[in-house]
C-alpha cells in the first residue's frame, strides 16, 4: 500500500472518530461523502447492501456520496435496490423499508461492490480528497 493511500486511510479513520463523537452531521459534506464511500464499501462486503439498509441513512445520501467519489456503477448498483422494495420511495426511509428487510436480496447489487478492490476504493477517495486541499 502507497503511502498515500495510508494517508487517505488515516484520514478516514479520524473522521470516523469525529463522526462518532459528534454525529455524522457534524462532518463538513465531502468528509461525508468520503465516509460514507469508505464505510459502505466495508459494510457490503461483511454482508452486503442489506446492511446498508438497517441503518438510518437515505438510499439517495449513499448514491449521491458514491457519485461525487466518481464511483458511478456502484452508485447505479446501489440505486438499483429501490426496486426490490414493494415502492422503491421506502429505500429512502429508515422506518418503512424496516419490515421488508428479511426478504431484501441484494446479492446482484453487492457483487458490483465486491468487484472494486480496496486499492480502487483508496485510488478513488484519494481523488476525490484532494479536489478539497487546500492550494498552496
Amino acid at each position: 500500500m502507497t503511502a498515500q493511500y495510508a494517508r487517505i486511510e488515516s484520514i478516514l479513520a479520524r473522521l470516523a472518530e469525529r463522526s462518532a463523537a459528534l454525529g455524522f452531521e457534524s462532518l463538513a459534506p465531502h468528509e461525508r461523502a468520503a465516509l460514507l464511500v469508505y464505510s459502505t464499501h466495508g459494510l457490503v462486503a461483511r454482508g452486503g447492501l442489506r446492511q446498508f439498509y438497517e441503518g438510518p441513512l437515505p438510499l439517495a445520501q449513499l448514491v449521491e456520496a458514491l457519485r461525487a467519489v466518481n464511483l458511478k456503477a456502484l452508485a447505479n448498483a446501489a440505486q438499483a435496490t429501490a426496486a426490490l422494495f414493494p415502492d422503491p420511495a421506502m429505500a429512502e426511509d429508515a422506518a418503512s423499508r424496516k419490515p421488508y428487510l428479511g426478504e431484501l436480496n441484494t446479492d446482484k447489487q453487492d457483487y458490483v461492490f465486491f468487484r472494486l478492490s480496496s486499492e480502487e476504493l483508496l485510488r478513488a477517495l484519494t481523488t476525490y480528497w484532494q479536489r478539497f486541499a487546500p492550494k498552496s
